[in-house]
């Protein structure tokens, strides 16, 4: 099993909360994960309960602590054009100091929600990456994948991503293209694998994809499979959807939180979606009346 890592200012920690509830949910032993944090936020992520290791790097986001997205961006960066993308960067950072204490790590965004035990990732991958699944005028912006889940097993993997941000045109997500040719062209044939479909839905897959939300929706459907939560995508069990379930202004993200509340609720008689809709309900009361 690979290890987890994430990044978590103060913005985070509600969404944590909930990443650490599925990860030990739908996984026995739950996986370790490692942490960059700031010195104000460790604190808050040392109370969240967790039965797996919980490793800690108390300052590495220092420098961004009680800033938010858009203040980040109106921002000038130390190392890049503005301190967002500073704070992006940390991403494979964080990738490399994981890799000197674990063979392999799966980043997740603090905002993954698991539906299911994590992926199986044969030896022979040196990194798995997830397909965004939209539109080409959107990849053209935003890249061909999501930087919130992304697999590495070697350090220098993570060194040519935090080089690649340099010329990144979105963040440090638009240069996956770069990083993905670059470890086909060093490690090989099949060095390279791509999460499917079921992994890492994120709102964007539902409202930017090629074909309509509506006939995007028929492909998901309730099937009872066993060690998942219960739906599927073409017959494929869900393994995790990217969401802030706490968004209630953004309307893509409010109406695909109760799209995707409504069908986990109609799982009830599945014990562990039941321990899951009854948590969001609790962390978050207006899901509730939704």
């Amino acid at each position: 099993m690979y290890a987890i890592a994430t990044l978590a200012n103060e913005h985070a920690v509600e969404d944590l909360k909930l990443l650490f509830f599925t990860l030990e949910l739908w996984n026995s032993p739950p996986p370790a994960v490692y942490i960059f944090t700031d010195t104000q936020t460790k604190p808050k992520i040392d109370a969240i309960p967790y039965k797996g290791k919980k490793v800690l790097n108390r300052s590495a986001l220092d420098p961004y602590t009680g800033l938010n997205r858009s203040t980040m961006e109106a921002t000038p960066g130390i190392k890049f054009a503005t301190l967002f993308a500073d704070f992006c960067a940390e991403k494979p950072v964080l990738m490399k100091w994981v890799l000197t204490l674990e063979p392999a790590v799966l980043f997740c965004d603090a905002d993954i929600c698991h539906l299911g035990p994590l992926p199986v990732i044969t030896e022979r991958v040196h990194l798995a990456v997830s397909p965004h699944l939209i539109r080409t005028s959107d990849t053209d912006r935003f890249g061909v994948y999501n930087a919130g889940y992304l697999y590495l097993k070697d350090q220098e993997t993570a060194d040519q991503w935090l080089l690649f941000c340099e010329t990144s045109r979105f963040f440090e997500q638009g240069c996956l293209e770069d990083l993905v040719s670059w470890t086909r062209l060093n490690y090989g044939i099949g060095s390279v694998d791509h999460f499917p479909e079921t992994v890492n839905y994120g709102w964007w897959r539902l409202w930017q994809g090629d074909y309509t939300p509506d006939i995007l929706m028929k492909k998901w459907r309730i099937l009872r499979k066993e060690g998942g939560c219960g739906l599927v995508i073409s017959d494929n069990p869900v393994q995790s959807i990217h969401t802030h379930w706490s968004e209630q202004r953004d309307m893509a993200t409010a109406q695909f939180n109760l799209w995707i509340l409504k069908q986990l609720r109609a799982l009830s008689s599945v014990k562990k979606t039941k321990q899951l809709t009854t948590f969001l309900e609790t962390q978050h009361p207006h899901l509730k009346t939704a």
